[in-house]
């Protein structure tokens, strides 16, 4: 549910405790229609992004929904940035969901989260006696994720050789398997994200320069939890409401315990926040 606060007794203070008890707008008496039509249209484009849990309705935030709302029809290339916690993963997913693949699947990888010798593998996929332990054909993720979208999280992390063939992704769509010969056409949506500083990166020839510029079309920061202590209220009812629903008893947060939250400085951002 969205709320859109309607009243006949303009007041600071009414406005400001209807926003911060959750509701979307708030408009007074005589009101032109034209702009409950704008406040309901954005409600409803706020509880669609709210499904995939990005929530708040801080300036910044408001920005970066209306930046996924416009990036995410095209095909362009999107490079997430923000700290670790702030919900990279989530607006990648909000940005496949609002696409014209949003039927097609999206497919995530941690490029952190793998060794090296095994992350061209995972992405590509690997002939038959490629190397020693590849005692099979294998399909990759951007196979997979054909027609769809693949997310590479923590793109910064990738080596340089993957690197290499992603950039071949990006530039003629297409690829080849690890020990195999043949380019494969693809037609794959990137959403790279990271919370590393590229360009140090680039200058110490750890992360290719070409790349980066194919892979940051669209660029989206995700600003951090203490940047936007606003937005803490509302994140704190969503994260009650998901608790209920999944068996807790269900709570309330009061106005003292929504201050008191936020004085802090939440150095793991909306996930450390939703743990407390």
């Amino acid at each position: 549910i969205v709320g859109i606060m309607i009243t006949a007794f303009k007041s600071t203070d009414s406005a400001v405790e209807a926003l911060r008890l959750g509701a979307h707008d708030y408009l007074d008496k005589p009101f032109d229609i034209d702009k409950l039509k704008v406040a309901v249209g954005s409600a409803f484009e706020q509880r669609r992004l709210r499904e995939y849990n990005i929530v708040g309705d801080s300036p910044q935030m408001q920005r970066m929904k209306e930046r996924i709302k416009r990036v995410a029809p095209t095909n362009s290339t999107v490079l997430i940035t923000g700290e670790s916690g702030t919900g990279k993963e989530l607006v990648a997913r909000a940005i496949h969901s609002h696409s014209k693949r949003a039927a097609r699947p999206f497919v995530p990888l941690n490029c952190g989260a793998l060794p090296e010798t095994l992350l061209e593998s995972e992405l590509f996929g690997h002939e038959k006696g490629a190397f020693t332990s590849a005692d099979s054909t294998k399909k990759g993720l951007v196979e997979a994720a054909e027609r769809g979208s693949l997310f590479l999280d923590e793109i910064g992390d990738m080596p340089m050789e993957a690197q290499t063939r992603l950039l071949r992704v990006l530039q003629q769509g297409e690829y080849t398997v690890v020990g195999g010969r043949t380019p494969i056409a693809t037609d794959v949506r990137i959403v790279a994200a990271t919370n590393k500083d590229l360009a140090p990166m680039i200058a110490e020839g750890r992360f290719r320069e070409d790349l980066y510029y194919r892979l940051n079309v669209v660029p989206i920061h995700l600003p951090p939890l203490r940047e936007r202590h606003e937005d803490i209220g509302a994140l704190v009812r969503h994260f009650l409401g998901q608790a209920a629903n999944e068996g807790l008893p269900a709570r309330q947060a009061n106005r003292d315990a929504i201050a008191a939250l936020e004085t802090r400085d939440w150095r793991g951002n909306v996930r450390e926040l939703r743990n407390a």
